[in-house]
């Protein structure tokens, strides 16, 4: 059983997600993002990334399955997401991530900013890039390590793959705008399905220890 110490010492600055919106309006207000880098480009995607989260706020809806597998027995875990104000990937997901935890008794969120917690995101690369958000769900006793999940839904991501492939000539801007079409159609579906996996991988490893 691997504990929660092998993978990180302690958390800087872990927040509820409550206290990561305010930050990030604070930010907005002041002309600012988190972390070292403060660029216009950044600073403006914090901005954009506000609203992108109260659209998914008013949007969301768990998917029958995805509560079902997460209400069926007593959960006692921990879920931390790495992101950053500036991430719409982030903006996107954290919101839905936060509602299926607050609707399923047992799960304790925890938001932490990733350029604050270097070893911990060392642990959850996504082919060697620090790639956010990452989700990682804990067992809260234990510490053991269950899943973790990101920087992106799957089927969001082959999507992202499929455009680069078809548009070899498309900048960066071109691409981010077509990510966040893609989010406001799929309605946090391509999340909860990847979900709807893992946790009933984590659910059954456990029954087959028991």
């Amino acid at each position: 059983m691997t504990t929660a110490e092998t993978y990180y010492s302690e958390l800087v600055n872990p927040m509820t997600y409550q206290q990561f919106k305010t930050l990030t309006e604070d930010l907005v207000a002041q002309g600012k993002t988190t972390g070292d880098e403060q660029t216009e480009q950044r600073i403006n995607f914090t901005k954009l990334n506000q609203q992108r989260m109260k659209r998914v706020e008013k949007q969301f809806v768990i998917e029958p399955e995805l509560s079902a597998l997460l209400v069926q027995k007593k959960q006692d875990w921990n879920w931390l997401v790495l992101v950053e104000s500036w991430c719409g990937d982030g903006a996107q997901l954290l919101p839905a991530i936060t509602a299926i935890a607050e609707q399923t008794p047992g799960i304790t969120l925890t938001v932490l900013l990733r350029d604050e917690n270097p070893e911990l995101m060392n642990t959850c690369l996504t082919n060697g890039s620090k790639s956010i958000p990452k989700l990682i769900c804990e067992d809260a006793e234990t510490g053991e390590r269950l899943f973790t999940w990101g920087s992106r839904p799957s089927a969001i991501q082959q999507q992202v793959v499929q455009f680069k492939a078809g548009n070899p000539d498309a900048g960066h801007d071109e691409l981010v705008q077509q990510v966040q079409l893609w989010y406001a159609k799929d309605r946090s579906h391509a999340l909860q399905q990847d979900l709807i996996s893992l946790v009933r991988e984590a659910l059954t490893a456990r029954e087959t220890i028991v």
